[in-house]
């Protein structure tokens, strides 16, 4: 490894969390979020250059791009990217980004991947720092500095109907116990097969007994009706923000309207723990007639853009991994990024599809 002369490379979990208490940053960069990635081969490292203008962190994953020599790096699923704390112009970004491309250069790193986290606005600094940025789609943010009545105020009058629905069907919402969770995998998977959801998005049973286990600040939210739990949502909770991460129902108890009244008690809950938003995040696709993003403006009108930062590192080595790459497979989709880890549909030996 190059040695690094104001730059510091951190991989200790007492370290990196006291950098991020001290800073105050959100939980998708504690580093137990960071232990959550189903990426095989997969390091948390956490990049910080001190400067007189500030500090710079950045949290993320370095891959080994399997059966090579080279590796990438990622942020986990959610949302990160660099932050950039104090007064940074674009000079000097540009300066630092230099230092951190030698880094790169010396380990050997083909490309990197930045989500860039909807509410800390470290997006227009994120434009110098990566060569490519794209808006990917609208989420949607829960202002929660006003009071409960006028933030309940601004549901869509077909929320506030389902919410009373819920309410008169019986339905109560309440915090689940570590047991429960097994529960919540359950309806989550019957819920990701009823949207044909992508293979990413089926976690494993390990991804969710780290939620199970107390080390994220993070809770099980569950919406009951004659004793048995119909819905559920786990919500992550930041120093300033709340996050709805994943959410499940029961197909056979929809009609009881759980989620809604599950999704009023979870803004409820972000605002009796002194968050100041909750972010409620997007759609399934990036279109702006989306079901899921156009239920999530039933409790928001504010968007807050997801954009996504990417850049080539090595432009022959990544041509040729992803040529290499799309030559024995048919890809699922056409402009993922890195191009040589698009999902796909193997390819058998006649050239016919198999899953």
């Amino acid at each position: 490894m190059m040695s690094l002369s104001n730059e510091r490379l951190i991989h200790d979990p007492l370290e990196w969390d006291a950098l991020v208490a001290r800073y105050g940053l959100d939980c998708y960069y504690e580093y137990a979020y960071f232990e959550l990635a189903q990426e095989p081969e997969a390091v948390p490292e956490m990049y910080i250059h001190p400067s007189e203008s500030g500090v710079l962190i950045y949290p993320y994953l370095k891959r080994k791009i399997t059966g090579t020599p080279f590796q990438d790096l990622t942020t986990p699923y959610g949302y990160g990217g660099p932050v950039f704390v104090g007064r940074w112009s674009n000079d000097q970004v540009e300066d630092i980004r230099r230092h951190f491309l030698d880094y790169c250069h010396a380990e050997r790193i083909v490309s990197e991947t930045i989500r860039f986290h909807p509410l800390l606005e470290n997006r227009e600094l994120g434009q110098v720092w990566c060569e490519t940025t794209t808006v990917l789609q609208q989420t949607v943010t829960v202002d929660l500095t006003d009071s409960v009545e006028t933030i309940e105020s601004r549901f869509s009058s077909m929320t506030r109907r389902n919410i009373k629905k819920a309410v008169r069907e019986d339905v109560t919402v309440r915090v689940a116990g570590p047991d429960e969770y097994d529960c919540f995998i359950r309806l989550y998977r019957l819920t990701m097969d009823k949207h044909q959801a992508d293979a990413r998005y089926y976690f494993t049973d390990q991804y969710f007994h780290q939620f199970q286990d107390g080390r994220l600040p993070a809770e099980l939210l569950v919406a009951e009706r004659e004793g048995k739990i119909i819905a559920g949502c786990i919500v992550l909770y930041g120093q300033q923000f709340a996050h709805y991460h994943l959410g499940a129902s029961d197909p056979a108890e929809l009609s009881a309207r759980p989620n809604h009244l599950l999704f009023a008690e979870m803004i409820r809950r972000a605002k009796v723990l002194g968050k100041t938003a909750l972010h409620l995040g997007g759609g399934t696709t990036r279109n702006a007639d989306d079901s899921l993003l156009a239920y999530k403006r039933s409790f928001s009108h504010r968007q807050t853009p997801f954009t996504l930062g990417t850049s080539v590192l090595h432009p022959l080595l990544y041509r040729q991994l992803s040529e290499q790459h799309l030559t024995h497979h048919v890809p699922s989709s056409q402009d993922w990024f890195p191009a040589y880890r698009t999902p796909v549909r193997q390819l058998s030996p006649r050239g016919e599809q198999s899953l």
